[in-house]
């Protein structure tokens, strides 16, 4: 999932408002939530991150980055069978106490 938003819309909303963007990613944090509880349910591992390159989403979807653009990406899948990265575990719920 690639969450993108409609710049001028979510402006027009919240008009002249310091916190217009901000609401953009309040937005994206509760979907992504919403993903990670579903993954979750199904017992699958899930992630977000906004460490994307948007001029190729842009391209690749064919946006105009100045009217609407990528915030982050979503996804989930099937945990591997052993833990073979590190992964934030504080508290040994899926993985245990094993080590990397």
């Amino acid at each position: 999932m690639i969450p993108t938003s409609r710049f001028a819309r979510n402006f027009w909303k919240y008009r002249n408002h310091a916190k217009a963007y901000r609401a953009l990613i309040l937005d994206i944090g509760h979907l992504s939530q919403t993903m990670y509880l579903a993954a979750t349910e199904l017992g699958l591992a899930a992630f977000i991150t906004a460490a994307i390159n948007e001029v190729d989403i842009e391209q690749a979807f064919g946006l105009d980055p100045l009217e609407e653009g990528p915030l982050a990406v979503c996804g989930f899948g099937i945990r591997a069978a052993q833990k073979k990265e590190i992964e934030f575990d504080p508290l040994g719920a899926v993985w245990g106490e094993a080590t990397v």
